[in-house]
This record gives structure tokens, C-alpha cells and sequence, in this order.
């Protein structure tokens, strides 16, 4: 597994600055530097990098206790900014990511 960071890369932030018609996903930078350094890791794999944003908006161990809504919101933009989707997540009583 990659060793990620806990403190923003500039490569990482230079990249997210790249992305066009993308606002800066400045919520989930300040809270989770690790998990930007990681999807930018990702960026030229994208069958793990469609896997890793499944694993942050998808519940499967169960108990997790989520994203605030800013963070959630500054994932998804990601997600369809990189992967040029935006089927991430949908909005239902059964999710457990948003908090």
C-alpha cells in the first residue's frame, strides 16, 4: 500500500490548483490532507482510483461515522472531475458517509 502523508503535498496541491472547472477542494485539504494525497496518487490508475473514492463514500465495515457535508461535497467534485462521472454517491435514508 502507498505511504500517504498526513500533511498536503505541494505536488498535491499543485495538481487539485490544475483541474479545470474544479474549485479547490479546500474543506477536504484542511481535514484529510492524507486522503487528497492519496487520490492524487491515484490519478493514472483510475480502476483504483474509481475503487478508493467507492471505499470513502461507501460503508462497508460498517460504524463509520462520515463526512461533514463540505468534505463529502469537495470528494464528489473530485471524483467527477477525475473519473468524468458523477454517479459517486446517491442521496437516500441508507447512506452512512455524511454526518
Amino acid at each position: 500500500m502507498v505511504q500517504v502523508n498526513e500533511q498536503l503535498e505541494a505536488a498535491t496541491e499543485a495538481y487539485l490548483r490544475s483541474l479545470p472547472n474544479l474549485k479547490y477542494p479546500q474543506s477536504l485539504v484542511e481535514k484529510y490532507a492524507r486522503i487528497a494525497n492519496m487520490i492524487v496518487s491515484l490519478k493514472n490508475d483510475k480502476r483504483r482510483l474509481r475503487e478508493y473514492f467507492e471505499s470513502l463514500t461507501n460503508d462497508t465495515r460498517g460504524g463509520r461515522q462520515g463526512f461533514q457535508f463540505n468534505v463529502l461535497m469537495d470528494i464528489h467534485n473530485l471524483r467527477e472531475a477525475m473519473l468524468g462521472d458523477n454517479t459517486g454517491f446517491v442521496l437516500d435514508d441508507n447512506t452512512k458517509w455524511v454526518s
